[in-house]
């Protein structure tokens, strides 16, 4: 098959390619408002608290979105779709680098100090959440994904190794590898 097979006449005129690409960017961007946030605190979490590297994230996944609006008709049910997209973004960029070693594990859970006006206890609190956070950024990145997806995020090992694309006696693996990691730095691992 040569190049000139390639070349063929549009399948629509400009008009109705504009009609198209209008009423996909508006769906998009009712799905950037509604899973915005959702897919920006997952990527913070997976890259260990840098904002930078979330937006890069939340970006990509949108991007993303563009080539994947096709297959997807429900909107109602496109959260799995951003968990799925966005944690294996995190996980390829993850492969990919080096992440910073004191990653605040308050963005990991989405929570804030819950006692402000304490300064002792806030600067205990900070400390051991950058020692929290540079345990969880020690471990390998299928590791670190799996753990996080299992301990913070509830998720059950069929189910991580359905985003993941892999069995579930691997991510059983990577679980109890990441576990022990932990434990081993004097973390408790709670059970869920």
């Amino acid at each position: 098959m040569g190049v000139e097979h390639l070349v063929t006449e549009p399948l629509s005129t400009p008009d109705a390619l504009d009609a198209t690409d209008a009423a996909a960017t508006e769906r998009v961007e009712a799905l950037y408002v509604q899973h915005r946030e959702f897919v920006y605190r997952l990527a913070l979490r997976y890259g260990g608290g840098c904002h930078a590297w979330a937006e890069d994230v939340t970006q990509e996944v949108f991007l993303r979105l563009f080539d994947a609006l096709a297959q997807l008709e429900d909107d109602r049910a496109m959260e799995p779709w951003f968990y799925r997209v966005t944690t294996n973004r995190c996980l390829n960029r993850l492969r990919g680098e080096r992440l910073r070693n004191s990653a605040p594990v308050r963005w990991l859970l989405g929570r804030r100090s819950e006692d402000g006006r304490n300064p002792e206890r806030v600067t205990a609190a900070r400390q051991g959440l950058e020692q929290a956070g540079a345990v969880l950024a020690s471990l390998p990145p299928k590791e670190r994904v799996a753990f996080s997806m299992h301990v913070l995020d509830g998720k059950k090992q069929t189910e991580i190794a359905e985003v993941l694309g892999h069995s579930k006696g691997y991510i059983s693996k990577l679980i109890a590898r990441a576990e022990a990691r932990v434990r081993a730095a004097g973390w408790e691992v709670p059970h869920g």
